[in-house]
């Protein structure tokens, strides 16, 4: 395969030295030369191809270093998409019709409900899904994917009753006349799902497939799926052998499943240009659009203070052990009661952090002064989703008072304190996984409905496209391999027509140097 120089462009490299470029060489699907026109142009041989670039925007492609591949690509083929419905009633219809319309299915399942934005902002319980007269279980998860609401044969499917207890980090709800809700949190909706048949290695290659198209059309080139058990795992890994995978996948496989006594090994380590597995994942609480995220002091108007789904001792005996074996240590923490019990975790863990290994937190909705200070000190990179603001603003507002409201998802002071920031969006949480509108709410902070949260914690957009870029590599380890234009690195890049802040931008997707 001849040489590609690419030239007659505005190259927005991500590289601190040598921010800006007009013209790049690809030889192999790698960057091979960066520099000016006249300095690439004048490597020209027999055989280059020659790619005039008009002078459009080039930058490295995105990084979404936190989105569910493959549940994002569940909500496109095998499970009912009911994101934005606005009322119990809505929901209820779409269940039916899709029920009726999927007469084959053992199990209706639907996701995406957020009872902040019905009509009438009640949880659903049982009562509305046994009123549907489905005569087969169904379980329908709220967006965030923390909680789960399922019928009666359901209950019955799984053997749960009054008696039934619940596992450690989670919640089984009840009525206020005290009869169960079908309503289940964190752990305990695990003990839901051990039931409902698994999805088959070919039903998970086949959401794979739909995500990765979609990630492609958006700019997105690598992405990290942050909670893979062992069957997801092993169709990833099948797919990088059969030249499936076109984008670069950091696979994350969980220690500790859902409402199960046992934790899961480290995996094995692997690495092609495709697939990765260096990192393991940890969840320290739940949800703050659905008031399960950990915090010190109580959701707005209630007595709630969240779900801690580890406890201390535990986490620091896991972690240390991935640490050990050579795996960087993910944790979910959001609320700040979460975020300090890891930090704890991670600062005793830190003296045998041979290999310094940058572990992270995902999300970090609520930090302290005292929590960015310890995570600079010991070099703890922040996975982050400003989008949040966009599509949960609504709840944020509703279920927070005022001094958590205004740190919330605390973007500047993490920039400010030194801290590596990685952006991502964690879909399908929310609907919209664009990366560009993940990079303009980080720069806006509006909701959909133009309300501000924490407008003090907006980054620019030069540092919002590091983060999705450079910022997310390194909180994967690729920090080698792929995040800037750079010498040695997978050519991997979008032209774009104008910088995000534009309507209409076009956008065009390279991977190893090659349109995809």
């Amino acid at each position: 395969m001849g040489r590609k120089i690419f030239y007659n462009a505005k190259v927005l490299t991500q590289d601190l030295e040598l921010p800006e470029a007009t013209a790049f060489i690809v030889e192999d699907g790698i960057f091979t030369q960066v520099g000016s026109d006249e300095a690439m142009l004048a490597l020209n041989s027999e055989g280059d191809e020659l790619i005039n670039l008009h002078h459009q925007f080039v930058i490295p492609g995105f990084n979404d270093a936190h989105i569910h591949i493959w549940k994002v690509g569940n909500l496109l083929t095998h499970m009912l998409d009911l994101r934005g419905v606005k009322s119990i009633a809505e929901m209820q219809r779409k269940i039916f019709d899709y029920a009726n319309a999927n007469p084959n299915l053992l199990w209706i399942q639907a996701r995406g409900f957020n009872e902040a934005d019905f009509d009438v902002p009640n949880m659903p319980s049982k009562f509305d899904l046994d009123a549907l007269d489905i005569d087969k279980p169904i379980c329908v998860t709220r967006t965030c994917a923390h909680q789960i609401i399922v019928n009666t044969k359901a209950l019955e499917i799984a053997q749960i009753n009054s008696n039934t207890a619940a596992p450690i980090g989670g919640e089984i709800k009840y009525l206020n006349d005290g009869t169960l809700a079908g309503h289940f949190t964190e752990t305990a909706i695990g003990l839901v799902l051990k039931v409902i048949p698994k999805y088959t290695h070919s039903e998970l290659r086949e959401m794979v497939l739909a995500a990765q198209d979609q990630f492609i059309s958006m700019g997105i080139t690598a992405a990290t799926d942050p909670a893979v058990d062992r069957d997801l795992l092993e169709v990833y890994k099948h797919m990088d052998k059969a030249g499936e995978l076109k984008i670069r996948i950091n696979a994350i496989p969980i220690r500790v499943p859902d409402g199960a006594n046992k934790v899961y090994p480290n995996p094995e380590k692997y690495a092609s240009p495709n697939l990765i597995v260096n990192t393991v994942k940890f969840f320290a609480d739940g949800g703050l659009s659905g008031k399960t995220a950990a915090l010190f002091h109580p959701y707005k108007n209630s007595n709630e203070h969240g779900v801690l789904r580890l406890d201390e001792q535990t986490f620091y005996e896991l972690a240390k052990s991935s640490q050990d074996a050579g795996f960087r240590i993910a944790a979910h923490a959001i609320g700040d009661a979460a975020i300090e019990m890891v930090l704890n975790v991670y600062d005793k863990i830190a003296a045998d952090n041979i290999n310094l290994i940058n572990h992270r937190i995902e999300h970090l909705g609520l930090p302290t002064e005292q929590h960015l200070d310890k995570m600079y000190r010991l070099n703890v990179t922040a996975v982050m989703q400003p989008v949040f603001i966009s599509e949960l603003g609504n709840n944020f507002i509703n279920y927070l008072d005022t001094d958590y409201l205004s740190n919330l998802y605390p973007t500047r002071s993490v920039l400010d304190s030194g801290i590596v920031l990685a952006l991502s969006t964690d879909a399908p949480v929310v609907k919209n996984y664009n990366p560009i509108d993940c990079i303009l709410a980080s720069i806006s902070r509006k909701t959909n409905v133009g309300d501000l949260i924490a407008e003090n914690q907006r980054i620019t957009l030069h540092e919002a496209l590091y983060a999705y870029t450079m910022g997310s590599a390194i909180a994967g380890g690729q920090d080698n391999a792929i995040g800037s234009i750079t010498q040695g690195k997978f050519a991997d890049f979008l032209t774009l027509s104008a910088l995000p802040g534009n309507e209409r931008i076009k956008l065009e997707t390279f991977v190893g140097g090659s349109l995809t």
